[in-house]
Order: structure tokens, then sequence, then C-alpha cells
């Protein structure tokens, strides 16, 4: 090896934490996948041509994506965490410590945030534009709980990859830091979002993580993010 190439080496690799390295790269990874073959225009590229006759043709998009999502940011995730990282999942995130806090947020939060999704429908017509995501979930009941409960599994993928996958894993060596490096990319994908929930979006994302450290748990945090994204959707649906 030349001494070029061992300065180098030294330089840029000397000090790198293992599991911190794989974090970050395999959230690069993931969220490209993601992106790739995780939204939409892929269920439309693949298999929009089966579904052309069908009335409820406009909603299995968002299907797909919801439950691929369980795919590249909780499956695939657990997988490197298993296997290439060698940690307990039950490090990640999947316990219900700390139930007081934990619930007590879920409910406090969902009802602090029902007057001001309220006030948003009515002074910022872009909420009533974009929600629900789907024109064709407020259809009829039974398409809008089915819709409800496939948003809740994304929710809960979301929740994990971000305040756990990323959030504990970075923990060891950023410590307190990790609340603020698993902000930036939650930030990022609120960016199709109306102004002032794409703004909002950073504070929601250091608050979740200081929960999810204090309760060692994301499951708070997907709950209460579930809860919210379905009130948005009911009241959206009852002041059209």
């Amino acid at each position: 090896m030349s001494p070029w190439i061992k300065e180098k080496r030294e330089k840029y690799l000397h000090g790198w934490d293992r599991r911190a390295t794989i974090i970050l790269l395999g959230t690069s990874a993931l969220l490209t996948l993601y992106r790739f073959i995780g939204r939409r225009g892929a269920f439309t590229q693949l298999f929009g041509k089966f579904f052309i006759q069908h009335p409820l043709k406009r909603i299995f998009p968002y299907f797909y994506w919801f439950w691929m999502s369980a795919v590249t940011l909780l499956v695939l995730p657990i997988l490197v965490i298993k296997f290439a990282i060698k940690d307990s999942i039950r490090d990640y995130g999947f316990r219900l410590t700390h139930g007081k806090l934990g619930w007590g947020f879920v409910l406090g939060g969902w009802l602090l945030m029902l007057p001001l999704i309220a006030l948003a429908l009515q002074f910022f017509p872009a909420f009533q534009q974009k929600y629900p995501l789907s024109d064709v979930a407020g259809t009829n009941w039974k398409v809008f709980i089915a819709y409800e409960l496939s948003y809740g599994i994304y929710m809960f993928c979301w929740e994990f990859f971000f305040r756990g996958f990323m959030l504990f894993g970075l923990e060891k060596r950023f410590g307190n830091y990790s609340i603020l490096i698993q902000t930036i990319p939650f930030v990022v994908k609120h960016a199709s979002k109306p102004f002032a929930e794409a703004t909002g979006s950073i504070a929601t994302g250091i608050l979740l993580g200081a929960l999810a450290l204090e309760t060692r748990s994301f499951i708070y945090g997907a709950a209460v993010h579930w809860l919210v994204a379905m009130s948005m959707d009911l009241l959206a649906l009852a002041w059209k």
C-alpha cells in the first residue's frame, strides 16, 4: 500500500464508528430505495395497467405506498440491525416502557393538535386541498377505514425509521445530537407538504425524537402521529 493511500485512510477512516457508519449509509440507501420503488409512481408504472377499469383505481397507489413502506422503512432496517450491526431490535425502540409519560403525551399531544388542525383548515386552504392524500378515501366508510389503517402502518414504519433506526442507532456515537440528525431527513421528506406543515415538521421531529429518547420507544410517537394525521383527514372531509 502506497504512503499516500495510508495517509488518506488514516485521515478519513481513523476513529470511524462501525454502527454509526452502517446507520448513516443505510439511511441513504434505504431512503433512495423508498423513493424509487416505494412510492405511488412505482405502482403506476408496474401495476397501473391491471387496475385501469377498477372504480377505486386512484386509491391503490396509496395502499401500495403505505405497505411498501413496511418493506423499505421497517423490514429492511430491521435486517440491517439484526445481521449487519448485530444489535437487539428491542434497543431500537420496540418497547412500551414509561407508559405513563408516553401515553400521556399521546393523549395530550392529540388533544392539543385538534384545535390547531381546525385553525389550519380554516385559514390555510392548502390543507383542505391536500388531505386526505387520496380523494377516493372519503367516498365511503369501508374505503376510509381501510385507507386509515394502512396509513397507520405507514406512520408506524415512518416513526421506526427516524425515531428508532436512526435515532437509537446514532445515539451511542452522537448522544442527544442524534435528535437533530434524524430531524434533517424527516423535514426534507415534508417538502411536498403545505408550508405551515413543512416548517412545523422541524419542531415535530425534535419533539418526537426527545420523546423517543425519554421513553426508549418510538411507538408513542407513531400513535400520536397517526391520530393527528387521521384527525386531519376526518376534519378536512367534514370541512368540504
